[in-house]
């Protein structure tokens, strides 16, 4: 029993000094041996981007980019990229000449600037979220335990939580990684196949060289980087501990690896500048820009291959990123975007848990949220999968359909092998087309008991078109939940907006939500609303008048705000802040541009934001 005890005692021991290395990670610092620091939260200071600048090797710009090489650096071997890097072998893109530009249906199109903005902006140190953890341990250790679950809960910048400002680090989580390392190294253990991936020699017999091994393996591969010589001196220290504590070797080891998941650089995504106080803008290292290209394509950690290449220092121009990011979203791992990117942006991913009134709407059962949840998934994933235009997602005419939505839907489902099965549908003179007819979006944006024509225009201003709609001023009196019998909820809100404290808003986003009318709180089509006939006309601030979802989502479609929003909101998700500095309207505008200049799909842009320095660059310093 005493021997048991002490190797408790050890492991306890090893968990507290990790967890301590954890809090010194979130109050201001990171100090590794030999690697530098890393500030916590960072602030404003002025620099030049590397290698800022559209530029190809031989000075011309590659038609379809509508780009010129002006002010470019010099590229390497010739190649094209967004933000060409000094190479040995390319000449300054001085000379370069405009490309031609596509353009998609009726979207206009800009002209990309020549330069990108200097400054790539301050980040906050970000750490894992939920699923990035799930995902990174079950790569790392082959588990099939998912501990990020009951985790508490990541908080939001904007809509995603990927975004380091937001988040924070509270004693529960210190607890709950506590827990899950313990655990998983536990489970690991458990199971001789998976424990020889980690432990591929026998401490018992090989002593401290062994240990060492397969610290400085697991340490590099859970870092995401190198560990150096003197942190997996460090991380010896319970294997040293266990000698003199009665404990076994393999105790030993256990509370080293359990270290290694409560260590700052498994829990965050740490990029260590020379000077953290100061300075200008960097390029990330190739294992930086590894681990910023996997967590935002994957939402895990690198591969073996992509590992390969910062290690090999293949990650340094723009063929080779562009090389990897071609890989990385041809691969089924990209399908990642469609929960923790889409269905977080676009809201489809919490639909399981909206709440509907089951007397008012007997038809709506967890099965067809489940389907409404699965035509949203598959309906984006034609867009990542594509090279459809993003402004399509507004006015497609198509959308994908169980048997369960065929039936809701009314309409016409062919070829499948059973009722599960999610068939592509024509919807060419139906009333869905475009992703304001699909039934998550419908259902998510309305009230149990009633649609909402406020949150529905809302939501199209806010994460469609990332417009603002100002705040209601104070004493505003809600809107009377007492239906009036023969009066539609849109006369009800007509004399609501009638107040002059109101209008302001509602003017705004009425507009958009009285054309979604003809569309129930579950999405069902419907003609009349309190036994009044719906009225779904509407006009624009612009002016610009229509009549229902259809003719509404094609002018969305339309907007030039559209494309720009599409990058905003992939910007915020992959590079890990809010889109509020500076620099960050001429980078969108920017990006934007470009993704749209080729063929404005999603994967453009996806590629266009990754390619550039907002993305493969920081700026050091310290922001409160």
């Amino acid at each position: 029993m005493e021997r048991v005890n002490r190797g408790v005692k050890l492991g306890y021991l090893a968990s507290a000094s990790a967890a301590l290395l954890v809090s010194w990670g979130c109050t201001g610092a990171v100090h590794g041996p030999g690697t530098g620091t890393q500030s916590g939260t960072g602030s404003a200071s002025q620099g030049n981007t590397p290698g800022g600048g559209v530029s190809t090797g031989n000075g011309n710009t590659t038609a379809g980019n509508s780009s010129n090489g002006t002010n470019g650096a010099p590229g390497s071997t010739g190649s094209t990229g967004m933000n060409g890097t000094p190479g040995t072998n390319g000449t300054p893109g001085t000379n370069g000449t405009p490309g031609t530009m596509t353009n998609p249906g009726n979207v206009p199109v800009v002209a990309p600037p020549a330069n990108p903005p200097a400054n790539p902006g301050f980040m906050v140190v970000r750490r894992l979220n939920q699923p990035e953890y799930n995902n990174t341990v079950a790569d790392l250790l082959g588990t099939k335990l998912t501990p990020a679950d009951t985790f508490p809960g990541d908080d939001l910048g904007a809509e995603f939580d990927t975004v380091g400002s937001a988040l924070s680090l509270a004693p529960e989580y210190l607890i709950s990684y506590e827990q899950a390392a313990t655990q998983l190294i536990t489970d690991l253990f458990s199971d001789p196949v998976r424990q020889k991936t980690v432990a591929t020699c026998d401490v018992s017999t090989g002593g401290d060289a062994c240990a060492n091994t397969i610290l400085t393996a697991f340490a590099s591969k859970a870092w995401r980087r190198p560990a150096t010589a003197a942190e997996v001196t460090g991380l010896m220290a319970p294997v040293t501990a266990a000698k003199t504590l009665g404990a076994t070797p393999l105790q030993g080891l256990q509370a080293a690896l359990t270290g290694v998941l409560l260590s700052p650089y498994f829990l965050f995504k740490l990029e260590l500048d020379p000077n953290p106080l100061s300075g200008p803008a960097r390029r990330l290292s190739g294992y930086e820009l590894a681990s910023r290209l996997s967590y935002a394509l994957w939402s895990t950690m690198p591969d073996a291959t992509l590992t390969a290449a910062a290690a090999a220092g293949q990650l340094s121009t723009d063929d080779q990123v562009a090389t990897q990011v071609a890989r990385m979203l041809a691969d089924p791992r990209a399908d990642t975007l469609l929960d923790n990117f889409s269905g977080k942006w676009l809201d489809f991913v919490n639909l399981p848990s909206h709440e509907v009134d089951a007397t008012l709407y007997p038809k709506y059962t967890s099965a067809l949220a489940t389907s409404f949840q699965g035509e949203a998934r598959r309906y984006m994933q034609e867009f990542l999968r594509t090279t459809l235009n993003v402004t399509g997602i507004m006015n497609a005419h198509f959308t994908f359909v169980d048997a369960n939505l065929a039936t809701f839907y009314g309409l016409t489902r062919t070829g499948a092998t059973n009722a599960t099965d999610f068939i592509k549908v024509d919807t060419t003179g139906s009333q869905r087309q475009g992703m304001l007819t699909l039934g998550a979006f419908l259902t998510d944006t309305a009230y149990p008991n009633r649609t909402s024509p406020v949150r529905r225009g809302e939501y199209v201003f806010r994460r469609l078109l990332c417009d603002e709609v100002p705040a209601p001023p104070p004493g505003v009196p809600p809107l009377s939940e007492t239906p009036v019998p023969g009066q539609t909820l849109r006369q009800r809100l007509e004399a609501h907006r009638s107040n002059p404290a109101c209008s302001t808003c509602h003017s705004l986003m009425d507009p958009i939500g009285f054309g979604l009318e003809n569309y129930d709180a579950i999405g069902a089509y419907r003609t009349t609303d309190s036994g009044s006939p719906v009225d779904s006309s509407g006009m624009l601030p612009d002016g610009t008048t229509f009549s229902g979802a259809v003719q509404l989502g094609t002018i969305l479609g339309n907007d030039p705000r559209l494309p720009g929003c599409v990058t905003q909101k992939f910007m915020i998700f992959a590079i890990g802040r809010l889109m509020d500095q500076p620099d960050d309207p001429s980078w969108i505008a920017y990006l934007a541009a470009h993704a749209q200049a080729t063929d404005g799909s999603l994967p453009s842009i996806i590629k266009t934001v990754v390619m550039s320095d907002a993305f493969r660059s920081r700026m050091p310093g310290v922001r409160m």
